[in-house]
């Protein structure tokens, strides 16, 4: 397959490589965006093949094009991101993964850069745009550098109040997770200050938050605020706080298991504590 994959690069048949890659492994498509990549840089037309690819009727096509947004940004900066965005709105996940994935790696890379050009995603229209940002924000936050604490969790506080089934799920049992677990002190101060707001979905994103394995190394103080939100009334930010309890139970039954057993004698706190006991 690779022999194939060189010579339809080496030769300039796009759509011979288009054949080979349709219903292949997405090994196959790494490679040639490698390969492509190595040789547009050659010629110097780097930006200028991403941008055809982007246009092609084959998806595995604007896969490439995805996949070499990484590569062609230091040419063209904001025709990148902008064609990035693009590609993130794609009507195919494949697309949209590797665009989500590009934009994380230039995220990390290329962060001073990049965290501004990529800031405006948060108001997108489109979810999956939306969704691709915050994807982006877990691949940039991996490593842990202290400097990028502040300017992710800036980034990710105005989609707080995103209903999107696809954004909300990524947000607070996702991106606020893994920056609790990568900045825990910063992060958790965030999570006390986003507390106060009275949105619903502000609040269920605080709660879920602590359903990731990173809150288990503070549970004590997660139930400062879960013991907070367990006294919302709304069915949507209790039920949040209840998955929070019994992932928080089955990692440190010592801490939750008691603070459950005084909820149910809590005539305001009952409902979520039998919700939480179902699964622990």
């Amino acid at each position: 397959m690779r022999a194939e994959i060189d010579r339809a690069i080496a030769g300039g048949e796009m759509d011979a490589l288009a054949r080979f890659l349709v219903g292949g492994r997405t090994s196959s498509a790494r490679y040639a965006a490698r390969r492509l990549a190595e040789r547009a840089a050659e010629v110097g037309m780097l930006s200028e093949t991403t941008a055809g690819l982007a246009e092609h009727v084959e998806p595995v096509m604007r896969q490439l094009a995805a996949l070499l947004c990484y590569d062609a940004y230091p040419d063209a900066p904001d025709r990148t991101i902008a064609r990035l965005r693009g590609l993130a709105d794609d009507e195919e996940p494949s697309v949209r993964d590797a665009a989500s994935e590009s934009a994380g790696r230039l995220l990390d890379d290329q962060f001073p850069g990049v965290v501004s050009r990529v800031e405006p995603w948060r108001a997108h229209s489109s979810a999956n745009v939306r969704h691709a940002l915050l994807v982006a924000v877990v691949h940039a936050a991996r490593h842990g550098q202290v400097d990028r604490a502040e300017p992710l969790l800036r980034l990710i506080g105005p989609l707080l109040t995103d209903r999107d089934p696809l954004v909300r799920r990524a947000l607070g049992p996702a991106a606020v997770a893994a920056l609790l677990q990568q900045y825990p002190a910063l992060t958790f101060e965030h999570l006390i200050q986003w507390s106060t707001s009275n949105d619903e979905q502000v609040l269920w994103n605080v709660a879920m938050a602590f359903t990731s394995p990173a809150a288990s190394e503070m549970a004590k103080k997660a139930l400062i605020v879960l013991r907070k939100l367990s006294l919302d009334e709304r069915r949507y930010v209790w039920r949040a706080v209840a998955a929070a309890m019994w992932k928080l139970g089955r990692r440190r039954p010592e801490i939750v298991r008691p603070e459950l057993a005084r909820w149910l004698e809590d005539d305001e706190r009952v409902e979520v504590a039998r919700a939480a006991l179902t699964y622990l």
